[in-house]
Parts: C-alpha cells; sequence; structure tokens
C-alpha cells in the first residue's frame, strides 16, 4: 500500500506541478454485495466482495484514482483476498476530437467484460468466469495463463475519440491473458512490454463496434521452469460490440489468442453474449451465456472447455439497493459436467461527494 501511495504521488506531481494545492474535488464510489448460492457445489456462505473508489480531481483536466477491492471467499478456508485493482492519474481534454490519458494501474485494454466488474454495475450474479479461472497448463513449465485475464497491470494507454469513432493506444507491463493485481497473494507476472492497440465506430446512438490487438509476450524467459533466452510469444485479437435500443441492452465479446509453447502454436478462443432488458423503474432482467475454449492439454486432454449461462431476475429497492435471483449452469475447464446452481445476491452501492 506505500508504495501505491508513492507512486500515485510521483505521478500526480509529473501530472501537475502545483497538484498539492490544487485538489478541487474529492468523491467516493462503494459497491457490496453478497452472494449466496445453493445446489451443485456451492459454499455454505455468501461470497462477499467489497470494491471501492476513491478520485481526487486535481485540477486542468487531471484526475487521480485509486481502487482498493476485498473478497471473503463462500467456501472453506473461508479465505480473504486483499488487493488494489487500479491505482493511477487521468487527463482529458474535450474537443472535436477528445482525448483520455491513463497512466498507472490501469484496466486492461483488452476484454469488455471488465465493465462488468463491479457488482453494481454486473446485470446478472457471477462475474465472466473465463476472467478468472485460469486454462489448464498449454505445456509443462509455463505460468497459469486465462482466455482473457481480469487485470490492471502497469501501463499506459491514450485514447482519442469523437461521436463517430474511437482509437486508442497503449503499451502494458503485463499481458491481458495473465492476471496482474497489486497486493495480489499469489506472485504477478514478471515486468515486461505488451503493445495494445484498438478503436471502434458509431454508425448511431446506442450502436457501436470494437476491435482490439496485442502483441508481446505472455511468459518470459525466466519464468519458464527450464529458463531460455526468449519467452512464450502471444498475439491477442478482440471483437467486440455493443447495441441499446429501448430498454435493451445487448453486448458482445470474441477473443481469439495464439499462443507460441516449445514446439509450435495453440489457439485460445472465448467469447460472450449478455443482455439487459429493462421492465420498470424497478424491475429487470439479465442473461449471459459465457464459451471459453482452451489449447490442447497435457494434462485435461485435446480441448478443455468453459460454458457459463445465467438468467437473473433484478429488483431495484431503492437507488442504493439491488436484489438479484438468478439460475446458473457452469461447466469449468476442470469438470467433466454442468452444474446448475440458485444464487441470490444483495448489492448495496452509493456515490459519497
Amino acid at each position: 500500500m506505500r508504495s501505491t501511495g508513492l507512486a500515485l504521488v510521483l505521478l500526480v506531481a509529473l501530472a501537475e506541478p502545483s497538484a498539492a494545492q490544487s485538489v478541487e474535488r474529492v468523491s467516493f464510489d462503494a459497491a457490496v454485495s453478497a452472494t449466496q448460492a445453493f445446489g451443485g457445489s456451492s459454499g455454505d456462505r455468501p461470497d462477499l466482495i467489497v470494491d471501492f473508489t476513491a478520485t481526487a480531481r486535481i485540477g486542468k483536466g487531471w484526475v487521480g484514482y485509486i481502487r482498493p477491492w476485498l473478497r471473503q471467499a463462500s467456501t472453506e478456508p473461508y479465505a480473504v483476498a486483499r488487493e488494489i485493482y487500479q491505482a493511477a492519474v487521468q487527463h482529458e481534454r474535450s474537443g472535436r476530437v477528445s482525448t483520455r490519458l491513463d497512466v498507472g494501474y490501469i484496466l486492461t485494454p483488452i476484454g469488455i467484460g471488465m465493465m462488468d466488474m463491479r457488482p453494481d454495475s454486473n446485470p446478472v450474479t457471477m462475474t465472466h468466469l473465463s476472467y478468472v479461472i485460469p486454462m489448464p497448463p498449454i505445456e509443462f513449465g509455463t505460468p497459469s495463463a486465462y482466455a482473457v485475464a481480469s487485470s490492471y497491470p502497469l501501463g499506459a494507454v491514450l485514447t482519442a475519440s469523437t461521436l463517430k469513432w474511437d482509437v486508442r493506444g497503449g503499451v502494458m507491463a503485463s499481458p491481458p491473458n495473465r492476471t496482474y493485481v497489486l497486493g495480489a497473494s499469489s506472485p504477478n507476472p514478471k515486468a515486461r512490454p505488451f503493445v495494445v492497440v484498438g478503436g471502434g465506430v458509431t454508425p448511431r446512438t446506442g450502436l457501436r463496434f470494437g476491435v482490439a490487438y496485442g502483441h508481446g509476450e505472455y511468459a518470459t524467459g525466466t519464468e519458464l521452469a527450464t529458463p531460455t533466452a526468449t519467452g512464450r510469444g502471444l498475439q491477442m485479437l478482440a471483437v467486440e460490440g455493443e447495441f441499446a435500443v429501448g430498454y435493451t441492452k445487448i453486448t458482445a465479446e470474441l477473443t481469439r489468442s495464439t499462443l507460441d509453447t516449445r514446439a509450435s502454436t495453440v489457439k485460445a478462443s472465448e467469447w460472450f453474449v449478455q443482455g439487459v432488458h429493462t421492465l420498470s423503474p424497478h424491475w429487470y432482467l439479465g442473461a449471459r451465456t459465457e464459451h471459453a475454449y482452451a489449447p490442447p492439454s497435457p494434462v485435461f486432454g485435446p480441448r478443455p472447455t468453459l460454458h457459463v449461462s445465467e438468467a437473473s431476475v433484478g429488483y431495484r429497492l431503492s437507488n442504493d439497493l439491488i436484489l438479484k435471483n438468478a439460475v446458473v449452469s457452469s461447466k469449468t475447464y476442470y469438470s467433466a459436467a454442468a452444474v446448475t446452481q440458485y444464487a441470490c445476491s444483495v448489492v448495496w452501492a452509493k456515490r459519497f461527494r
């Protein structure tokens, strides 16, 4: 935590020399959820999550933000994870072509499902399992990789946009198929440059198509069980889309990855389609189907797969409190058959200024 605070101070000082004297406003966003599943291999306690964001407006378009996160698992040993998802500064400039620069520990720019990671923005009860469950080993001696990782690496991303199009480019210190989180209990990937570029078009209000491409190493030579001079390369391509009309919004994503191994290259892919329909000011329906296909594994066979489908009903008791009820069918890479569960979730979210 101390190093994170120091990093933020340095970033702010670089961004705005008089930052210490020019803080205009501080705001806080908190989201707390308790989710209990029944049936299958569900835990005997609720899964508890606290997601907190503090934002300080520094002046002249600069903002600093930090996002601590805490989770208590629902199953033995009821472990508590304390992490920091984001800690960075951001600069925005409005105009005919608006720009935004994020520098620090930031949201990985590949994976539109990252927008659903906060409990209050997630229309269903489950997180994207393909983002948080690693694929089986691709080969012996390589670190775990994901179809798409829920990751917040050190990096810098510059975005330019108009009402009709947007483009972005950046360099990350960790690939988008490895998890990097400040304060994580497991070791983070070793730093290396990973380049990401992308863009999108918005032909009409409520409709957007986007694409992103990343290139670099998903494992350095020193991270292999038998160290080598070169690492394992990764190319990742993601296509995404959003469509909103009336009281309905649909989001979709497809990612394809090419990963180097000792002898050849292998493929991994992931896709999901998600929909939300508002019935009334209090009621809404949510649904998501998600699939991931891992490369052949020396332990788990020719093509391990992950499938998750969920249908949910949400009720807003107030602006701050949401109740969710859902039926979930899930199969991970490591299970032979799908498990059906019923889940209920309570989400409290509030902004403090």
